[in-house]
């Protein structure tokens, strides 16, 4: 582990047309104890091109190509970038965003002030186009009284750039589920408040998130099988909480509720496997709520 270092792994695929000013922004911070792995999944436009031109230039930035042995996807490249790291701190990013010159100096501060600090977050705002004069802030609930229910409704809103994690703390926590196409983060992160709820906050706009036609994320809001992966990473998610042994009575009513809701809904979409499971994980819900296992 190289102390102080920021490990910054960022999965690039097809992002020619915005990576240079996303390297820009890295190349720009303030804090320069960092390298950047950009782990490519298979890019047929000038990508790999783009990062090794600016390999050439500056040795932290470090070219990588998923290794075939990993299943294709942004998942399979944060896991493998996380592997060929050395840094002190991980920090991941996407190749489309941009950081705040003071990003990672900010975190890292924070980080080494608090040594009981496990991850820290700053806020995210998000712009479209190439209108960066034009920020749109998230209403992120970053200063939660209850971050685990809160973050199950929405309410508390992580994003993939915004914490910077301690290797240690990461060590053995799962990462990203390479089989989720959809919801990834959202079950990832569950996994980390239900480890550590107490996590820094930075209180400024540090990540800008880029809005654009081409996002996977905007693809996947379009899919049928939408449903379908909310059912599922909720169902991951019930199993997480009730394996950590948190205790929290809001936290079982919102799974009650949320898979007797979709026991129908399944059902409706002809998916009765799935919606049996559903009805199966409410009354699993309902039984720990009436005999008081929380």
């Amino acid at each position: 582990m190289n102390k102080g270092r920021v490990s910054i792994i960022m999965p690039v695929y097809n992002s020619a047309i915005y990576l240079r000013e996303t390297l820009d922004s890295i190349v720009a911070q303030s804090y320069e104890n960092w390298e950047c792995i950009c782990v490519d999944d298979g890019s047929d436009d000038s990508s790999v091109e783009i990062v090794k031109e600016y390999t050439n230039s500056d040795s932290r930035i470090i070219s990588m190509i998923r290794p075939q042995t990993y299943k294709k996807g942004g998942n399979s490249c944060r896991n493998y970038g996380f592997e060929m790291s050395n840094g002190e701190f991980l920090q991941w990013f996407d190749s489309d965003d941009l950081m705040h010159p003071l990003m990672l100096e900010r975190k890292v501060r924070l980080l080494k002030e608090n040594d009981a600090t496990g991850y820290v977050i700053c806020h995210t705002a998000y712009f479209t186009g190439d209108n960066l004069e034009e920020l749109y802030p998230y209403d992120q609930c970053l200063n939660s009284d209850n971050v685990l229910l809160d973050h199950l409704t929405y309410k508390t809103k992580f994003f993939t750039p915004g914490p910077m994690f301690r290797r240690e703390f990461l060590k053995d926590l799962k990462l990203f589920n390479i089989e989720l196409k959809r919801h990834q983060e959202r079950e990832f992160f569950f996994r980390v408040v239900l480890k550590d709820k107490n996590y820094g906050i930075i209180d400024d706009i540090f990540v800008f998130r880029r809005m654009h036609s081409n996002q996977l994320s905007l693809a996947a809001n379009k899919s049928s099988e939408k449903n379908l992966m909310k059912f599922i990473v909720n169902k991951m998610n019930f199993n997480n909480f009730v394996r950590s042994k948190q205790k929290d009575i809001g936290v079982v009513k919102y799974f009650q509720d949320f898979f007797f809701r979709f026991t129908y809904r399944l059902f409706k979409e002809r998916r009765f496997l799935y919606s049996i499971t559903s009805f199966y994980m409410s009354l699993k819900a309902l039984f720990m709520r009436s005999n008081h296992l929380l």
